[in-house]
């Protein structure tokens, strides 16, 4: 937490502007930026995981499809699946990278250091670009999975569920945040030269 009782720091007054912050919420910042690194790393490897592992049943749940689609579902259907996949989580994993940054500065006491707002800017457009590429994904996923199937089972779908609009809005309510905190940071350096 902000230490309020502190006398005030101003940025002309000091190069390395921070406020003080209580060591329970650097611990808890640093402790995010960790998490945001360790989920970063788990995304792609996760979905690599899946599609090497998972039983056809399982995969057939998950996209909807019909049995006897996935007759001559092969190795290498899966392999790019997992390729897909992992190209859809890595715009994700790039932005939860970044937002870690953002958490650093913030252990450090430095909510409005430039590193910290472009690093929530490149969260929210790395949750905007997933967002995106989701229902991408899964069509070209339909498109490979189904590739060998007989005639007349082929399938294209396209996917826009509540999950990538809710992403796409939670990545625009970030990026306007960042927006806001980088107007705010321009604010108080231009205050701070009139006192």
């Amino acid at each position: 937490m902000i230490d309020t009782k502190a006398p005030p720091l101003h940025t002309s007054a000091l190069p390395g502007f921070s406020v003080p912050i209580a060591a329970r919420t650097a611990l808890l910042f640093n402790t995010a930026a960790t998490s945001a690194a360790g989920l970063a790393a788990l995304l792609p490897l996760g979905s690599t995981l899946y599609w090497g592992f998972a039983d056809e049943t399982a995969i057939l749940r998950q996209l909807a499809l019909a049995p006897e689609v996935l007759d001559t579902f092969g190795a290498m259907q899966r392999l790019l699946a997992a390729l897909i996949t992992v190209l859809t989580v890595l715009p994700l994993s790039w932005g939860l990278m970044r937002v870690g940054v953002c958490f650093r500065e913030f252990a450090h006491g430095r909510p409005f250091a430039p590193r910290g707002i472009a690093g929530l800017r490149d969260f929210a457009l790395g949750m905007a670009v997933a967002a995106l590429a989701k229902p991408v994904g899964y069509t070209l996923m339909m498109l490979v999975l189904t590739w060998n199937a007989g005639p007349g089972k082929r399938q294209l779908a396209l996917a826009l569920n509540s999950d990538a609009l809710l992403m796409a809005l939670f990545a625009a309510t970030v990026a306007a945040l960042a927006w806001a905190m980088e107007k705010a940071a321009i604010v108080a350096d231009e205050n701070s030269q009139f006192v």
